[in-house]
């Protein structure tokens, strides 16, 4: 059987805050096999980005404590030291940021920003590794590479940035790469692009994909298997397949049935999530769904449940009993 290349294992990630200790990521497990693409959905809010940026150990250490375990080949990156894992950062597992204009520097010019990591990791001189900065950009589908390597990132466009942000993602060709809202603020033709250009050059270097999104559109074109998250917690996981055709958790039903559809009555209201996501100060004491859930009874407002199943795993006490259609009678109140 092929061994994950990511594990985590009760992944809990608190902060240190002036009003006391705050656990954004609780108790999160999930495996990324080799050459797959998991998906990471649910609202802003939910522990997404955190459990990314924990994986990598990007957060200051000097206020976040982690719990748990993170086996990447068999190896618990949080047992590890700041320069063992300076050679995996940017190496073997990269990461796409959401936003590149903030996460580029705007000091330096891209030649220099792709050059960076490969001088480090690689050990090139900087006239090889600008040489592979210019193979970066065609791989990813800049014109005129040799140009835009002299340029600095407020000159390029958005879509642009983006893929640059890919080359340098991808310069060491990484064996994971986590891609944080990819594609949020470009438009809807270079979503699709730089989806696809991901897809690619995947498939190129043999790599596994973890993708943050919101967007259950995205998750159906590219992911192989998704976990959907609130509150920092995993609520439902599955094949892209099952999730789609099945969902079991009654958020997980709601994020399906707030995306507008082309067909049926258009005059019929969409289909919202009531409330909001609460703060993380003020998790609830029993299914952290639970005061937002239509379905929510007195044992959901009192008791926690686990997250059960093999190949689809839910968190809920309800979701057997819970009928499909209902669902949908509930999109126009």
């Amino acid at each position: 059987m092929t061994e994950p290349l990511l594990e985590l294992k009760d992944l809990k990630t608190t902060f240190s805050t002036e009003s006391g200790p705050v656990t954004v990521v609780s108790g999160v497990s999930f495996k990324v096999m080799p050459g797959e693409t998991l998906g990471v959905v649910g609202e802003s809010g939910c522990g997404k980005s955190v459990t990314s940026e924990s994986i990598m150990r990007l957060l200051d250490e000097k206020t976040t404590r982690y719990g748990g375990e993170i086996r990447y080949k068999k190896r618990n990156l949080l047992a590890l030291s700041d320069e063992e894992m300076r050679d995996i950062r940017g190496n073997e597992i990269s990461m796409i940021f959401q936003d590149p204009m903030t996460s580029l520097n705007p000091v330096y010019t891209i030649g220099d920003q792709i050059a960076e990591s490969i001088v480090i990791h690689q050990k090139l001189g900087k006239r090889e590794a600008m040489e592979k900065a210019v193979e970066m950009l065609r791989l990813t589908g800049i014109p005129s590479p040799e140009k835009r390597i002299r340029e600095y990132p407020h000159e390029l466009s958005g879509g642009m940035r983006q893929r640059a942000m890919i080359a340098i993602a991808l310069a060491c060709k990484p064996s994971l790469l986590i891609a944080d809202e990819p594609t949020t603020a470009l438009d809807v033709t270079i979503q699709s692009q730089i989806l696809e250009l991901i897809q690619e050059l995947k498939r190129e270097i043999n790599m596994s994909v973890i993708l943050i999104t919101h967007d259950l559109g995205v998750v159906a074109e590219v992911c192989t298997r998704v976990i959907v998250m609130y509150l920092g917690e995993i609520v439902e996981e599955a094949t892209v397949a099952d999730l789609f055709a099945n969902p079991l958790h009654p958020y997980t039903k709601g994020l399906l049935k707030s995306v507008p559809s082309l067909e049926g009555d258009r005059s019929q209201k969409l289909y919202v999530i009531r409330g909001t996501v609460p703060p993380l100060t003020q998790v609830p004491s029993g299914c952290r769904f639970a005061p937002r859930c239509e379905y929510a009874t007195d044992r959901c407002r009192e008791s926690a449940p686990e997250l059960t199943g093999s190949a689809h795993k839910v968190r809920c006490w309800n979701y057997e009993s819970i009928v499909p259609e209902e669902v949908g009678r509930h999109a126009a109140t």
